[in-house]
């Protein structure tokens, strides 16, 4: 499978070189005067969150990068996959702050359907035309691994062609407030990165592999179970990982006793990019376009869901 566009709405303060640089995060970044009419004109997007309309932006950034590699499919053989996290907490914040402070009657029909889970990949599909499958997948750090997974899964059986595939976090009140009870300090990134995947031969980068798994409170040795097993096969050049939960210790652990500094680049970018989210494996997948040789990327949730993927870059 191979990436063909890619599009990102970000902090300008968020780039390749600041996550390979480490720069430390504090607070929330928010992508400086962000406004969607600069990216597609098109009637009633205000009303929408703040995360909808990111990802309609990034998606524009992305259709604009493929060119003809994307136009060239008819609107039914396109598919959009949304990974998301606290989203529709936002939409749900929205609404129910409208029924208590003012009146039932005097809430926008549009703010109800915007807390529906699988509202923005259905915008995005609205507003560009697309008429193939359209899903969005909620499983927290992996959301947007996990989307770039299924929209694979459909082109490789033939069910769609080409598919456009965001990570999207719009950290608006009610994500903030959520994401506070956990922390003290809320560390985030607000916005959306978007890739268009096919197979084709004229590419960003080739995802060779999607290596999907699960583990639980008591067996998190599983993680290096499988980083041992990919590590052993290919030529892994670049190793990124860093997904700000008690697995980052392990990894790093591990990767220190086998002393693997001088053969492997290998970059925790925990630091760089906070509580990112749906966000936090498409930052990685950002930085791995822009490395030489095979990576493994390494993503995982505190619990539950963890992937590796190993992508090789046109950078060879």
């Amino acid at each position: 499978m191979n990436i063909i566009g890619r599009g990102k709405v970000l902090s300008e303060k968020i780039s390749v070189e600041s996550i390979k640089n480490k720069m430390g995060l504090k607070g929330i970044l928010e992508p400086e005067n962000f406004d969607v009419k600069k990216y597609i004109k098109y009637k009633g997007l205000r009303s929408l969150t703040k995360a909808t309309n990111l990802a309609i932006a990034s998606i524009s950034e992305a259709i604009a990068d493929a060119g003809s590699m994307y136009s060239e499919y008819s609107s039914e053989r396109i598919g959009v996959f949304v990974g998301s996290t606290l989203n529709p907490m936002d939409a749900a914040y929205h609404f129910m702050t409208d029924v208590y402070e003012a009146s039932p009657d005097f809430v926008s029909p549009v703010k109800f359907s915007s807390s529906v889970l699988n509202n923005i990949s259905g915008w995005a599909s609205i507003v560009y035309g697309i008429t193939g499958l359209n899903s969005t997948v909620i499983s927290g750090n992996l959301s947007g691994i996990d989307a770039l997974k299924m929209a694979a899964s459909y082109i490789n059986n033939d069910v769609i062609d080409v598919a456009i595939v965001t990570a999207v976090e719009g950290n608006e009140e009610g994500s903030i407030y959520h994401l506070g009870n956990i922390q003290e300090q809320v560390n985030a990134v607000t916005g959306a990165i978007s890739f268009i995947i096919k197979k084709s031969e004229d590419s960003y980068s080739n995802i060779d592999k999607i290596n999907s798994f699960q583990h639980t409170e008591d067996n998190r040795d599983k993680i290096i179970f499988n980083l041992e097993k990919e590590l052993k096969v290919g030529q892994t050049k670049n190793l990124i990982y860093g997904s700000n939960n008690r697995n980052d210790q392990i990894i790093f652990d591990y990767l220190k006793s086998r002393d693997l500094s001088n053969d492997v680049n290998i970059l925790n970018i925990s630091r760089s990019i906070g509580t990112s989210n749906a966000l936090s494996g498409f930052l990685k997948l950002m930085v791995s376009l822009e490395l030489k040789g095979e990576t493994l990327i390494i993503e995982t949730n505190e619990v539950g869901n963890d992937s590796m993927i190993k992508i090789n870059s046109l950078n060879n």
